[in-house]
């Protein structure tokens, strides 16, 4: 049940993108958001966490 939700949430964000900015803007946000996400499922698969990132971050610059 949930995931028909969330595909009904995900249908009703593209028609709604759809009308509001026109058909090549919308396909340019859904691939900005498919692969950011992907991104973030493949740091979040290989065990990355945003604090873990910003302290490696910290130390890179503070040497």
């Amino acid at each position: 049940m949930k995931l028909a939700t969330i595909g009904v949430i995900l249908g009703l964000l593209i028609s709604i993108s759809w009308i509001i900015w026109g058909f090549f803007p919308m396909i340019g946000i859904l691939l900005a958001v498919t692969i950011l996400g992907g991104i973030g499922y493949v740091l979040d698969a290989k065990g990355y966490s945003l604090n873990k990132l910003a302290i490696k971050m910290l130390d890179k610059f503070a040497n």
